[in-house]
């Protein structure tokens, strides 16, 4: 797996920057926060944070961003934030990313409101990203990526959180042929399956075949954390001949 960073912001309701090293010391079950660092005491696995007053414009992007839409009363209290947690996490294989999951758990029992995944541009409510606490590489997949519709394309986002290439399918599919298609070509990779070059195949168990193209992210500049530095693969369906 390539080396690569997750970076989650969580916003919250703290009197101050320690109060944030005060009710993770309380509340999040396991982890210390210590200067710059969180520290998961039973792993020893420490992850970089930085804590900053709140940003009305955050607030604004999770609402915009919320994976199924934010109810009144949740959008009401991240409006109401005093403080962002960024927590930030070097990935060297799945098993980072779960921490990050955990990590972002021990925050939002502190007090945090939600969670935004700056590297897919989508967020969740703090009983969205709760929802489930078991170690689950799926469940770390779907909080930590994206599809969305453009104009020519179905595309997902925050691949690069696994080290790989975002994927890129023909609008002329039907969506939710084309999620299909997304979903499990990331999956494959990303569970451990055979990696694919140029103009290579993917067939699913269905018979229907994909020409691979690997391309770069031309998607946003190379400073915007939605850039994958990974690139962006296209799939392309093959005709079948009658």
């Amino acid at each position: 797996m390539n080396r690569t960073q997750v970076l989650l912001a969580i916003p919250g309701n703290w009197s101050s920057a320690e109060a944030v090293s005060e009710q993770i010391s309380l509340h999040s079950e396991g982890y210390t926060m210590a200067g710059l660092l969180l520290l998961e005491d039973e792993t020893g696995k420490a992850f970089t944070v930085e804590v900053v007053e709140r940003d009305p414009a955050l607030a604004e992007a999770m609402i915009h961003a919320s994976s199924s839409g934010f109810t009144p009363k949740i959008a009401k209290g991240l409006a109401r934030h005093t403080h962002i947690v960024y927590l930030i996490v070097d990935v060297n294989d799945v098993t980072d990313i779960a921490a990050a999951r955990r990590a972002a758990n021990a925050i939002l029992n502190a007090g945090g409101l939600g969670v935004m995944v700056e590297t897919a541009g989508v967020a969740y409510s703090k009983d969205e990203w709760q929802e489930s606490k078991e170690e689950d590489l799926a469940l770390d997949y779907s909080l930590l990526t994206a599809i969305t519709e453009e104009e020519n394309a179905y595309v997902s986002w925050g691949m690069k959180a696994f080290g790989h290439a975002d994927v890129a399918v023909p609008a002329t599919l039907e969506i939710e042929d084309a999620i299909h298609v997304v979903h499990s070509f990331n999956f494959h990779l990303i569970s451990g399956g055979s990696m694919f070059g140029d103009g290579d195949s993917f067939t699913f168990e269905d018979g229907k075949t994909f020409t691979v193209e690997m391309g770069e992210d031309e998607r946003t500049s190379i400073d915007n954390l939605l850039h994958n530095p990974f690139g962006l693969v296209y799939l392309v369906p093959q005709v079948v001949a009658e």
